[in-house]
């Protein structure tokens, strides 16, 4: 089946008339060569909206719409939406409109044409319009012309009113043209000041061009919005402060040089300063990307210009430094020298607007990126090209990005400094509300070609669910999450998973569909060491969370199609990421780090960025070229989950400070705290999970001799001092280094998990390279009154989940292993099969979690999982697992000897 031509949206009478969407609705039947009257009917009827399909239900009552024409629909719903208007009303309509101030002619008459449509003129219609253009023009030099003419028609009466408009606009571009070089002469004649004329070279070697005398802006004096704008600086209207003419006047007296000390006042030859500076944006107008770049002649004593020799593709180029200006600008001359032995790329096209001091426009050819060999590295910089052949301008972005500037001789330059209040302030466009959207780029999902297109029926949604499944998915329409669609070979069901505050999350199902059929990025999660040493030598650390990470991130045209979810309002779209695709985390990993690489003191692992410094200003100043990059690449961050200028931060499952890496405060907090065996049953179990790692544990036969006296049949239960030594001291040998080893990137994870009538546990484990599993961390809890009534499944069911997300900052974004010993889970939770809708909610729920994760479940029978066991079994009380939640840590890390950070002096 061909692909459709064009879509039918649902009909929105605030939107369109009735009228409008059938001949909208006419030209995708003709696209699509669709005649036959019947597949017409079942398009429209389709196609119209829920609403609307329900009003027709209602107009035609008691018959149905299956029993009429496609051509009797249209008049029935024609005669609700458009009934015939009153003949009377409306020519009182056209009567009474007259053109409004400042309304152009040809918009006034189009005007007219729309109200004559149901007045019924008939073959008089030309003489109304022309009548009512003649008495409604509202204009008495246009009036008295129309009047003067003999045998006046409509057409010929339309034709001299734009003529005359068209007449006013030259005149007042003559007007503004001459006043603009008036008041340039003027500013010459009182300040002493170099000034170009229109089109001539300025004194760099630059070309120019024309500008607004209003606004400055590049476009003619009418035609500009501050017309009527009254001038913040002389109070009077007609421009704004930043291209007043008294301004310029009154600091046409003053020089950049009047605080220094031992200023000359004798006749000196004229010196020459060059600085650019950002426009006075004080009032309303928009001020865009506009530098000003001053060239003016003072009777100063000559001083030579502060020039910096840096080298850019391997050649030598002397550059001006010029610290007002915040772009680096080369001439087009310098520009065909850089690349001399080399072909010469075409730059690239840049919105920015360059000025001279009397503020004409300079010719802007385009920017191009150079490598730029600095102290340290190379850089990859971009600068500005511009037509002539002047000194190249060493701006500030390149003197940041360089970390140089040059020696100033009796100069004293005070750094400012940064605060965090402001800092935040300046860039609280990043921690603005509303979803962001990454600049540039998009993400691609690599689907096989030879995979076959899987398409699911939408699941049933229950009732109590629907309003609310209903305002989430035109919540994410609105905010053009996803869009509606009319077909797709490709549909996964949603799972609406309800969150804490009542509301509902969409998720969709992909596991069947996207998953299975691409081939998942491969993009390397990095390091934990390589992370912790880019922030040796921090003493503060700031923390940063990305607000709703992946769907920031724009999807390609060509994978919208793969992550089309079916839901019981119809097929809809992801135009952003979506939360579930097994490609998602390495995708956002590279473009994470392609935004913030190459800065010092700056890691980010996912959708968390920590920032750091060797004092609080070095900090603030990566902090903000963070923001910076940041808001220039379109992102949001969270601000409610950042936190700044922190002594200490626990990231990745350790503590880091000033003092370098530490283990959090909580050792193995499962292990420790895990209670007294009180029955044979519950000794068994612990016994089980130390059994479970016995070739890592030295003399434990004799060490738990007292505990296996318990188990003999002829022994009565007594829990006696000797029994009490023997289990702290086989609890501090889980705890140790014997045991425990270090998280692995390279080595394959294990999450083993387990429930019981009382408690969940999970422990994970590297799988080292002789087979055996060497744990990393455990965690148990007890269940609460509500849990206890859970059925055995779904205990297996949080015990998975809990140990997911208890162990989250290490599973998500790479591949692990799930063990179970429940046989039911490993269908429920199986990456490869749709989520039963059978299923009770809580089980989908935890499945969409799952989703997330790119993992594999196995079973393994009881006998042989006894770490998990026993964990669960033997569970953290219930007041020491609130305890571990107020302190927001709830496993240990085993201590990285081979990486202990400290502070750089």
């Amino acid at each position: 089946m061909a692909a459709l031509v064009g879509t039918v949206s649902p009909f929105d009478c605030e939107l369109q008339s009735w009228d409008e969407y059938i001949e909208v609705l006419d030209y995708f039947f003709q696209a699509n060569e669709i005649t036959d009257a019947g597949k017409r009917k079942a398009v429209l009827l389709s196609g119209v909206g829920a609403s609307t399909y329900s009003l027709l239900r209602s107009l035609l009552c008691p018959m149905t719409p299956a029993e009429k024409t496609y051509q009797e629909l249209v008049v029935v719903l024609k005669a609700h939406y458009n009934p015939k208007p009153s003949e009377i009303v409306q020519r009182y309509k056209f009567n009474s409109r007259t053109r409004h101030t400042g309304e152009k002619v040809a918009d006034y008459v189009a005007e007219l044409k729309k109200l004559a449509q149901y007045c019924e003129y008939g073959p008089t219609l030309p003489q109304m319009l022309r009548d009512r253009l003649v008495c409604g023009v509202n204009d008495d030099r246009m009036q008295r012309r129309l009047l003067s003419e003999v045998d006046l028609t409509f057409e010929k009466a339309l034709t001299m009113c734009l003529a005359m408009e068209s007449a006013d606009r030259n005149i007042k571009d003559l007007q503004g043209f001459s006043g603009d070089e008036e008041s340039q002469s003027q500013r010459s004649h009182q300040g002493q000041s170099v000034v170009h004329n229109v089109g001539a070279v300025d004194k760099r070697g630059w070309k120019t061009d024309y500008e607004c005398f209003r606004c400055k802006g590049n476009h003619a004096p009418h035609e500009c919005k501050f017309i009527n704008e009254l001038c913040h600086h002389c109070q009077k209207r007609g421009h704004i402060k930043r291209a007043c003419k008294s301004k310029h006047v009154m600091q046409s007296h003053k020089t950049p040089f009047q605080g220094l000390k031992g200023e000359r006042k004798g006749k000196e030859k004229a010196g020459r300063s060059h600085l650019v500076k950002e426009e006075d944006v004080s009032e309303t107008e928009d001020a865009g990307d506009i530098n000003t770049i001053y060239s003016v002649s003072h009777k100063m004593p000559k001083v030579a210009p502060i020039l910096q020799k840096l080298k850019v593709n391997g050649m030598n180029i002397e550059f001006e430094v010029d610290t007002g200006c915040g772009i680096t600008i080369i001439s087009k001359k310098q520009y065909s020298k850089l690349w001399k032995n080399t072909d010469i790329p075409e730059w690239e096209p840049c919105n920015l607007t360059l000025k001279t001091y009397t503020g004409e426009k300079m010719l802007v050819l385009g920017q191009v990126i150079g490598t730029v060999q600095s102290q340290m590295d190379n850089k990859k910089l971009t600068m500005v090209v511009v037509e002539g052949a002047g000194p190249n301008l060493l701006g500030r972005n390149w003197l940041k990005d360089l970390r140089v500037l040059p020696q100033l001789v009796n100069t004293v330059t005070a750094s400012p400094t940064l605060h965090l209040a402001d800092l935040l302030d300046r860039y609280a466009e990043v921690f603005k509300d509303e979803l962001g959207q990454l600049k540039g780029t998009t993400a691609k999902i690599h689907v096989n070609s030879e995979a076959q297109p899987r398409f699911y029926k939408p699941r049933r949604i229950p009732f109590a669910v629907k309003p609310l499944v209903e305002a989430e998915l035109q919540r994410l329409v609105d905010e053009k999450i996803i869009e509606p669609v009319q077909f797709s070979e490709w549909a996964a069901p949603i799972v609406p998973v309800r969150k804490p505050d009542g509301s509902i999350r969409i998720c969709g199902d992909y596991k069947l569909t996207v998953n299975r059929a691409s081939s998942v990025e491969q993009y390397p999660i990095p390091k934990v060491e390589d992370l912790f040493a880019q922030l040796a030598g921090g003493n503060k650390f700031s923390k940063l969370d990305m607000s709703h990470a992946y769907q920031q991130i724009v999807l390609d045209e060509s994978a919208k199609k793969y992550v089309t979810v079916n839901t019981h309002k119809g097929l809809y779209t992801y135009g952003r990421l979506p939360f579930g695709v097994a490609s998602s985390p390495a995708i956002f990993q590279r473009t994470m780090e392609g935004i913030l690489q190459n800065m010092p003191h700056v890691t980010v692992y996912l959708d968390d960025i920590l920032v750091t410094g060797v004092s609080e200003d070095d900090h603030l100043r990566n902090l903000e070229e963070v923001l910076s990059r940041l808001k220039q690449s379109g992102l949001r961050l969270k601000r409610s989950k950042c936190k700044f200028l922190g002594t200490e931060v626990v990231f990745l499952g350790h503590k880091i400070s000033a003092a370098g890496v530490q283990p959090v405060a909580e050792k193995v907090q499962a292990i420790q705290e895990a209670p007294t065996p009180r029955s044979v049953s519950e000794l068994k179990a612990y016994l089980g999970l130390l059994n479970y790692y016995h070739k890592f544990l030295p003399s434990l036969s004799t060490l738990l001799a007292p505990l296996h006296a318990l188990l003999r049949k002829e022994t009565k239960w007594t829990w006696s001092c000797e029994q009490k030594e023997a289990f702290e001291k086989s609890k501090n040998l889980l705890q140790s280094d014997a045991l425990l080893v270090h998280y692995d990137v390279n080595k394959p994870i294990i999450l083993a998990c387990d429930a019981s009538p009382y408690g969940v546990g999970a422990v994970l484990s590297h799988r080292m390279g002789d087979g055996s599993e060497r744990p990393i961390g455990f965690v148990s809890r007890t269940l609460n009154a509500a849990e206890k009534n859970y059925s055995q499944i779904e205990k297996e069911g949080l015990a998975v989940i809990f140990g997911v997300k208890k162990f989250h900052t290490y599973l998500y974004g790479r591949q692990f292993t799930i063990v179970t010993d429940h046989k039911p889970l490993i269908s429920l939770f199986n990456e490869l099969k749709e989520v039963p809708q059978m299923a009770s909610p809580r089980i989908q729920r935890w499945a969409v979690t799952l989703c997330g994760y790119e993992y594999s479940i196995v079973y393994k029978a009881g006998k042989d999982h006894q770490n998990a066991d026993g964990l669960s079994r033997l569970p953290v009380a219930e007041q020491g697992w609130r305890r571990l939640r107020r302190k927001r840590e709830y496993f240990y890390w085993k201590k990285m000897a081979y990486h202990w950070l400290k502070p750089t002096r």
